[in-house]
């Protein structure tokens, strides 16, 4: 979420106002909805409006009152030309807009995904995501109502983006040692303090994230082409064999929830059984 919304901010500062004048699509498999074909017709000539983000879902609000809505996934890339100096590879999409300007969109894994549609159909397309972490009406409460009875593994349920909209693999694995819980622990054996502690990690983790304008590993860039900062903020991400920063005991690699996942076994130990009755949940199912 934090990089989608550092690419959102700069594409409202930056092409807001602007007129889509020609679209290419360069990638057979970008466009969902409607067709490659009837997708560059109804772009040509309107104008960008604003710029939203639910989830990790960017949109683009158009003057015709569609959005034209973007799933970068893990290697999508919008590059504004210029200033940025013009990419040549693995490219998908190009808008070409007023004043000389295109916006590229390339994705090296080609799983980048975008859709046209009018604000029904966006209505539908979100009606299913979770809340959003940094709003008012995701407290520990919501976490709790949401994950208390269930007995599934954290992890998993953290990156569900019907529960938490937004949470990605990076920020999982920092928010949880942030919370010193264990990416396995089930959710139904997590105390009233792991619940406040969770929701205490999630919302520090990625506002520091926003702040530190995304996360760069391998791929992402912002409109500018430039990396973010919070790589250099991580603790237990892809940092297996170095030293715990809380403990100095060895942080660990495991395969939890079908990802790689990071995490300090002395700082974030496993425990077993429900979590105490007085706690009152019995909402959901497994």
């Amino acid at each position: 979420m934090p990089e989608v919304e550092t690419i959102k901010e700069d594409l409202r500062d930056l092409i807001v106002g602007s007129r889509i004048e020609g679209v290419g699509v360069l990638g057979a498999a970008l466009v969902e909805r409607p067709s490659s074909e009837e997708f560059a017709r109804l772009l040509e000539g309107v104008s960008v409006t604003g710029t939203k983000r639910r989830a990790k879902h960017l949109i683009l609000e158009l003057g015709n009152g569609r959005n034209l809505v973007f799933q970068l996934k893990i290697a999508g890339q919008l590059l504004l030309v210029p200033p940025v100096e013009e990419p040549t590879t693995a490219l998908m999409l190009v808008l070409h807009l007023n004043g000389g300007r295109r916006l590229f969109l390339r994705d090296g894994t080609g799983l980048s995904r975008a859709r046209l549609l009018n604000e029904k159909e966006l209505k539908e397309r979100l009606s299913s995501l979770g809340e959003e972490p940094l709003e008012d009406a995701f407290d520990a409460q919501y976490l709790r109502q949401k994950l208390g009875s269930r007995r599934a593994q954290i992890k998993s349920l953290l990156l569900d983006q019907k529960v938490v909209a937004g949470i990605g693999n990076i920020y999982a694995d920092e928010i949880l040692y942030d919370a010193r819980v264990h990416p396995r622990q089930k959710a139904n054996a997590l105390s009233e303090k792991e619940w406040d502690a969770l929701h205490a990690a999630i919302r520090k983790n990625l506002a520091a994230g926003i702040e530190h304008r995304g996360t760069t590993v391998r791929f992402y860039r912002d409109v500018l082409g430039r990396s973010g900062r919070h790589q250099d903020y991580l603790r237990v991400f892809e940092k297996h064999g170095s030293a715990c920063p809380g403990c100095a005991g060895p942080i660990v690699r495991e395969r939890v929830a079908g990802r790689p996942t990071h995490l300090c076994p002395a700082c974030q130990p496993l425990h077993h059984g429900d979590a105490p009755e007085e706690q009152g949940l019995k909402l959901g199912q497994a």
